[in-house]
């Protein structure tokens, strides 16, 4: 079973303490042996030592002192930004949208405004048909869309950008969920609230039977909705359709109203049909009343808070109870921080980077990413299973593969939303206005060559990512902090961490997933039948081992095959023929379990046990070390410990 530390009993003398240091420290635990439980030996005394702010449900030291340290400069930034004068058009954009957000009474009576507008509108709708024209007619302005239309790469020709289509009524975060009476009865009483906040004088009795057909909509609806897995699956294969075809399968949905701006010969992927079955069916049958409560709960669910508290601390407490949400909310300064950076994330990052981070040397980062790719390329010449015209084609993407480190260079990689005014009171009106932005923008996108030069985040994130329809790697400067990076650190360290990632990201490029994407990042598969099954086959043991120790080896079977493709792949960049001190190979294991060292509310833990592809840290540690003879032999365990597999037992897949 999995073992969640909130607070390890190898504690320092020291109280625990929620302090974020300009760099942590990792103790290695005296107490226990590196072979027995290398999670506990590399994290213990740390997960000791830190004490989980009541505002926050998860901290992984890699990326959340990074985030945390990022966070108060953002906020100072902001704090300072409504007393500087002369500011450029971006950042008075930031500085009336943070305003609005920050003045609470203001804040609610737009909340309370828009919401009564909103009401209003639906309550006079007497038809299925005029629904759906009030959802398609008002998808610029953010408000809820029974059917939601964005812009993606066309699946055989990157190059190009083509409409997608998606739509989900499961409120809850997973199926599972939908079988906990408890928590469905909770979940009623949110809904409750939720009616008594938009319909004033509504009767309880009556606001309980529109929770209840609420919640018997989405059970519903999740019968046919794909689980997590599939839904990965889906988004990489190509499941286009024309514009025409869809129009005449949903009649009901009235799609000729939304794809009106989009160009009429582009085709449309639709990845979830099974929404839009339900959907067309559901519509005909179930109460008119009902799916407009649902449209309603999607459109202004989201925006009630300061004007409807009761609602607000309903569902706030049910977050809390069930999903391991937070123990009180962050102040409004940090919120309205959070809520601007989210949106403006590419302005506040352009007007941060060279002050959070003046005068960073790449070279070391250029190194690491340099030696990671030869790494894969000797790793593939060597391979032994792939078949000629496989390793040919996995040779050429990674070569080919671009790497975007530390922070864009141009616009066209800035990628900015379109410039807008924002009012520094409307809370509403700025959210409408910027969607209304993202619509002018998408709707854009549909109408020129895909941006492939865009960063997917702004790079005082701190994450990366590899996108298969650019075979690009993307690598932001604010992952850039120890213990994912130390500028100071030795290179064989610095493979450990931030290596590892850099050969689990490049490493997806040529998994099962990135086998159906070519180095230019069509969607053609290039290996064999053959080559398939055999890499399936290596990984299949994975799936048991993770479903062991209470994951779903299913689900993040994909992240960890990466994770275990990374770890080698950085281990023989460091290594090359397995050369190298013994101390250097504690050093390199030691700093990639480092990465992984988290504190995590027991319930929001079972939540990403159930939605996350990733696996929790104890066993991206643990469950990976076991797979590398190279450890055993640095730590020097013995057959039969705990962190040792024999060598039938362990995978391999390059």
């Amino acid at each position: 079973m999995i073992s969640v530390l909130l607070a390890a009993s190898f504690a320092f003398a020291a109280k625990p303490s929620s302090k974020i240091p300009e760099k942590r420290e990792f103790p290695l635990s005296t107490k226990v042996n590196a072979c027995q439980d290398f999670h506990q030996y590399v994290c213990s005394e740390a997960e000791a030592s830190f004490k989980l702010r009541d505002d926050r449900s998860m901290h992984t030291f890699s990326f959340n002192d990074s985030s945390e340290r990022l966070l108060e400069h953002k906020k100072t930034f902001m704090r300072e930004l409504p007393l500087k004068k002369d500011l450029d058009v971006r950042t008075t954009q930031v500085r009336d949208f943070y305003l609005a957000c920050m003045n609470g009474p203001e804040k609610a009576k737009s909340e309370k405004a828009g919401v009564t507008r909103i009401v209003n509108d639906v309550k006079k709708i007497d038809s299925v048909e005029k629904l759906l024209t009030y959802s398609h007619e008002n998808i610029s302005k953010g408000l809820s869309e029974f059917v939601y239309l964005g812009a993606t790469q066309k699946m055989d020709d990157p190059t190009k950008t083509n409409p997608f289509i998606a739509s989900s009524f499961m409120e809850l975060p997973d199926h599972k969920y939908y079988e906990n009476e408890a928590l469905l009865k909770d979940y009623e009483k949110v809904l409750v609230e939720f009616f008594r906040g938009i319909y004033p004088g509504i009767k309880r009795k009556d606001a309980t039977t529109k929770a209840q057909n609420l919640i018997a909509l989405q059970k519903e609806f999740i019968k046919t909705y794909p689980v997590h897995s599939v839904q990965r699956e889906r988004w990489s294969e190509n499941r286009e359709t024309s514009q025409k075809d869809l129009i005449k399968k949903y009649p009901t949905l009235k799609l000729d109203l939304l794809f009106a701006k989009v160009p009429s010969d582009l085709v449309v992927q639709n990845a979830i049909p099974e929404s839009f079955d339900f959907l067309e069916t559901d519509l005909k049958t179930r109460s008119l009343e009902t799916w407009k409560d649902m449209y309603l709960r999607n459109a202004v669910g989201d925006i009630m808070d300061d004007a409807y508290p009761v609602y607000f601390k309903k569902s706030f407490d049910f977050e809390k109870k069930y999903f391991g949400g937070p123990q009180k909310r962050p102040d409004r300064q940090e919120r309205c921080t959070q809520m601007v950076s989210r949106p403006f994330r590419m302005d506040i990052d352009a007007a941060l980077i060279d002050q959070v981070f003046p005068s960073f040397d790449e070279s070391k980062v250029q190194e690491v990413g340099k030696r990671i790719r030869q790494s894969i390329l000797d790793g593939l010449e060597q391979n032994k299973w792939l078949s000629r015209q496989g390793k040919k084609e996995a040779i050429a993407k990674i070569k080919n593969a671009r790497l975007q480190l530390v922070k864009p260079q141009n616009d066209r990689e800035w990628d900015f939303l379109p410039l807008k005014t924002y009012d520094p009171k409307d809370h509403v009106k700025n959210l409408e206005t910027l969607s209304q932005a993202r619509w002018e923008k998408t709707v854009q996108e549909l109408k020129e060559p895909a941006n492939q030069d865009a960063w997917g985040m702004g790079p005082l994130t701190v994450n990366a990512y590899y996108s298969p329809n650019d075979n690009k790697f993307v690598l932001p400067i604010g992952i850039l902090q120890y213990p994912f990076y130390d500028k100071d650190g030795s290179i064989i360290e610095n493979l450990g961490a931030v290596g590892a990632v850099m050969g689990h990201e490049l490493g997806h490029g040529i998994d099962d997933q990135g086998s159906k994407f070519d180095s230019q990042g069509r969607l053609r598969t290039w290996m064999s039948d053959k080559d398939l099954k055999e890499f399936s086959s290596r990984g299949e043991k994975m799936i048991a081992q993770f479903n062991h120790i209470g994951h779903d080896g299913k689900l993040t079977q994909g992240e960890n095959v990466a994770d275990l493709v990374g770890l080698t792949f950085a281990y023989h960049a460091a290594f090359p023929k397995n050369e190298g001190a013994v101390e250097d190979k504690k050093k390199f294991f030691i700093a990639y379990a480092r990465v992984w060292c988290a504190v995590v509310r027991p319930d929001f833990a079972q939540r990403l046990l159930k939605t996350d592809p990733h696996a929790l840290g104890v066993a991206r540690i643990n469950e990976q070390v076991k797979q590398q003879p190279a450890f055993a032999e640095a730590f020097q365990c013995k057959p039969g410990d705990k962190m040792t597999l024999p060598d039938q037992e362990r995978v391999q897949i390059w």
